[in-house]
């Protein structure tokens, strides 16, 4: 007797959503992401980030944390002069779309560790004996120090800092 085998599809399983597909909504809320799978969101977002994400993605950020534009610049590593002659439809650099990307990463797992963005934005402009005494939002501007971050907000979401 044979059995009906039922293929296995990724589709079938609720995952929830992606860190990608959060960040996604994050930065550009009022776009459609509906056209893609939940799996494929980490592909899309290296394309994203490989293309440049657009400027209007950085005014949504702006809009919806406490980080000023200076300090925002100065994590993407562009001047605010040059931001400020972009149109909403430019598009960001590599390096920047992806300091935008991972600082966004950073952000929104913050926000899930903390629970609300004043508190996050708190502890990111605190010094912290952690990081040397430095501010969170001073480290995020390389790829080490957004690590050193997001190792301590891993402490953090386990008890062992605050």
């Amino acid at each position: 007797m044979v059995k009906d085998i039922k293929k296995l599809d990724l589709e079938d399983f609720d995952f929830g959503e992606s860190n990608a597909e959060i960040i996604f909504k994050f930065l550009l809320p009022e776009q459609s992401w509906s056209g893609h799978q939940r799996y494929d969101y980490y592909l899309f977002a290296i394309d994203w980030i490989r293309d440049g994400i657009p400027k209007v993605a950085v005014d949504n950020l702006l809009e919806k944390t406490s980080v000023t534009r200076a300090q925002l610049c100065q994590i993407i590593h562009i001047s605010i002069r040059q931001l400020n002659r972009y149109q909403n439809d430019d598009l960001l650099s590599v390096e920047q779309s992806n300091f935008l990307y991972e600082f966004t990463r950073v952000y929104i797992r913050g926000l899930d560790i903390f629970g609300d963005g004043q508190t996050l934005d708190q502890w990111l402009m605190r010094p912290n004996l952690a990081l040397g005494d430095k501010t969170p939002l001073e480290l995020l501007d390389t790829s080490e120090g957004t690590r050193l971050v997001d190792d301590v907000l891993s402490q953090i979401e386990h008890g062992f800092y605050s």
